[in-house]
């Protein structure tokens, strides 16, 4: 397999900061691609904040992946790395006593992600925090795009705001040559919304092309029990 043809089918979800609904879009990518007669395979390398029961670390969002993509892979494949702290990975690792490597540990995960992808298989690749937070020692969350050579879906929120950091973002990730494969504003159950609340779609509909030579497109993604909003990310 081409590394060409493996671009094409996956993502990795990176956000402009932490909270801003990248399990929500990759839990409706998810079910997008079932629906579509496609199987996911979702993946969450690292979380943080994770709780105890039964004597174990239960990822939420790990757990919430697993769900949306049918049950079909165990949850210790999805997202093998917890911490209990709600904090940074490296910095959660630090205070259990351990160091968190990329190519350690992070690396093999990602390769067996992307081993033997059948046909009609896409693998959806989730960070932890925003794609300039720390993922690991030696790796900020964008490395999970640059080592993939996956496209990145980029999530953020659709408040006031949220132009500065989209935009920076989208630099960030174009000076890095990491293709962008959407940029999907996430409206968020308490972000409010009415006549008086920003036109962000089409702010940054007009100043895409002001910064990278081919501006992906940008999503409006309101209403996670409808994802329809996402099906162009599966025709691309």
């Amino acid at each position: 397999m081409s590394t060409r043809d493996q671009d094409q089918r996956g993502w990795v979800v990176l956000a402009t900061d932490t909270g801003v609904g990248k399990t929500v879009v990759s839990c409706a990518l998810a079910r997008q691609l079932i629906d579509h007669g496609l199987l996911p395979r979702v993946r969450k390398p690292v979380e943080t904040g994770c709780e105890i029961h039964d004597g174990e670390r239960h990822p939420a969002d790990g757990i919430a992946l697993r769900e949306a993509a049918g049950q079909h892979e165990r949850l210790e494949a999805i997202c093998p790395i917890r911490y209990l702290t709600p904090v940074a990975a490296p910095e959660a690792a630090r205070r259990e006593g351990e160091i968190l490597s990329f190519k350690r540990d992070l690396a093999p995960i990602l390769d067996q992600a992307r081993t033997d992808l059948a046909h009609g298989e896409r693998v959806i690749i989730e960070s932890a925090g925003g794609l300039l937070s720390p993922l690991a020692d030696d790796a900020l969350n964008v490395r999970l795009a640059e080592y993939t050579h996956l496209p990145a879906i980029l999530v953020t929120p659709d408040r006031l705001g949220t132009l500065s950091a989209t935009l920076s973002a989208v630099e960030s990730l174009h000076q890095r040559h990491i293709p962008i494969a959407a940029i999907v504003l996430n409206r968020r159950p308490n972000d409010p919304i009415g006549p008086d609340c920003p036109d962000n779609a089409n702010s940054l509909r007009e100043w895409l092309p002001q910064l990278i030579p081919t501006p992906p497109p940008v999503i409006c993604f309101h209403d996670p029990q409808h994802p329809g909003a996402l099906l162009p990310l599966l025709n691309a």
